[in-house]
């Protein structure tokens, strides 16, 4: 199934949406990190090669931290990397 990742924040040097093909969130990140290299791939994942637990990821507008969200056709993958300022 085709997906939309939107990148917002400081991930937005990769590009700001895109296009991926896939079953799971995981393999959607995979797919795009073989896309756009390395460093996207160490901005999503970690040295296990899990999801990083400091990124805000929702699918259709909702959080989905420590859940695997069912995809559809269409699905909108936001990812966002935690800010702090003040």
């Amino acid at each position: 199934m085709r997906v939309k990742v939107q990148l917002f924040e400081t991930l937005r040097r990769f590009g700001k949406e895109f296009e991926v093909e896939g079953n799971s969130l995981e393999e959607v990140l995979r797919k795009l990190a073989s896309k756009l290299g390395k460093d996207f791939y160490m901005e999503v994942f970690d040295e296990n090669g899990s999801i990083r637990s400091d990124r805000i990821i929702t699918v259709d507008g909702r959080n989905v931290k420590d859940e695997r969200p069912k995809l559809k056709d269409g699905s909108v993958i936001a990812i966002f990397p935690l800010i702090a300022g003040g």
